[in-house]
């Protein structure tokens, strides 16, 4: 659903950026830039959403809690003409999931409960999947199938007799009748939304909150996270936030793409935030880890019951980006692409947020390349 760096279904690049992504190339042999210089390099990396009539991207580079560049290109509404800010608050798609993960470790630091309890503890949906426990969940080894495949969910969810969103406990419930593990839990690493989605509810069972309530009472409203929250109803009003669109194939338009049945599935994706929003969750990263608080399994490799590690700890992927160790994720669902990688040994971290199907991901990537070449 929310994609990440690792997953097959991220969307495709436009066309109009294939040129930016050459900044990459060019600061690899080009002399250390003046802050000056480095602000119009990344100016020049989202120079295709300053067309007119454009939706946007938003970008922040943070070193050591100072933010060198913070902008935002393109509009967040095309239909009021509204500019995309840092203020903005955007979908974050997978980007989510290390939110999901964190209200995890929180329950699990106040003895709530264990990452090895088994999930079905907490969802006796899963009662046909008895062995999958907690952190299977977040580390993507659970081996559940995948509903959003060939399960009847995508019928449930688009039924003309609905009444009401589909929300988390109704589809896990699919997990009742349908489908067979593909391999045994634990056994290797396969990214999995529907397991975020049992996160969701896992936190909610448990803290007896919904997922919203829960995110912003212990993660939003203590990190200063002002504008952050999670859109969980189609009723659900985020003052400002950004709409999502795909380009139009041809004609070089664009059409809003931004309703999906899957909207209101929580866990795996429905977080909103700005990149003011993120400023205060990447500092407070930082400050958890320095402390050796939170984070510790959160940034830690999955265990196989082979032995070996996968890139994945709980909410992150921990594979090297631009030849450096990264700690990072990145999302996708509708109209929005986001990416959030975090350079640990330099202290650097970018943030691409964009409601124009981009390609967050190869936006961080060059933008990142500019900044670190500081040092």
């Amino acid at each position: 659903m929310r994609l990440s760096a690792n997953d097959p279904r991220r969307g495709r690049r436009p066309a109009a950026l294939a040129g930016a992504m050459l900044v990459v190339l060019g600061a690899c042999e080009a002399p250390p830039p003046s802050a000056s210089s480095s602000r119009a390099q990344v100016d020049s990396v989202f120079a295709a959403f300053t067309a007119a009539g454009s939706p946007g991207a938003s970008v922040m580079v943070v070193r050591d809690a100072e933010v060198l560049h913070a902008a935002g290109y393109g509009l967040a509404d095309l239909s009021d003409g509204a500019p995309l800010r840092r203020s903005t608050p955007v979908r974050l798609g997978s980007v989510s999931k290390a939110f999901t993960a964190m209200a995890v470790v929180i329950l699990e630091e106040r003895g709530d409960l264990d990452f090895d309890d088994p999930a079905v503890r907490w969802v006796p949906e899963l009662a046909r999947f008895e062995r999958v426990t907690i952190r299977h969940l977040l580390n993507h080894t659970s081996g559940l199938p995948d509903y959003y495949g060939d399960s009847p969910l995508g019928e449930m969810g688009t039924s003309a007799d609905r009444q009401g969103p589909l929300q988390n406990a109704e589809a896990i419930a699919t997990y009742e009748t349908w489908g067979e593990p593909p391999f045994p839990p634990g056994e290797r690493y396969a990214y999995s939304n529907p397991g975020y989605e049992v996160l969701g509810l896992i936190v909610e069972r448990v803290s007896g909150l919904t997922f919203a309530e829960f995110l912003q009472r212990e993660i939003f409203t203590p990190l200063g996270m002002s504008t952050a929250s999670v859109r969980y109803l189609p009723e659900t009003v985020i003052p400002g936030r950004a709409i999502g669109y795909s380009p139009n194939e041809g004609d070089g338009g664009w059409r809003e793409n931004d309703d999906h049945w899957g909207n209101w599935l929580m866990g795996a994706g429905g977080v909103y935030a700005s990149l003011d929003d993120l400023y205060q969750w990447d500092q407070a990263l930082h400050r958890w880890s320095a402390a050796g608080e939170r984070t510790t399994q959160a940034f830690a490799p999955a265990r196989l019951n082979d032995g070996s590690e996968s890139d994945y700890g709980f909410g992150w992927n921990l594979s090297d980006r631009l030849d450096r160790r990264a700690v990072h994720h990145e999302g996708g669902w509708v109209g929005f692409r986001t990416s959030l990688i975090r350079f640990p040994e330099e202290r650097l971290t970018v943030i691409v947020l964009s409601n124009a199907s981009a390609a967050a991901g190869d936006l961080a990537d060059s933008t990142a390349a500019i900044f670190l070449r500081e040092r």
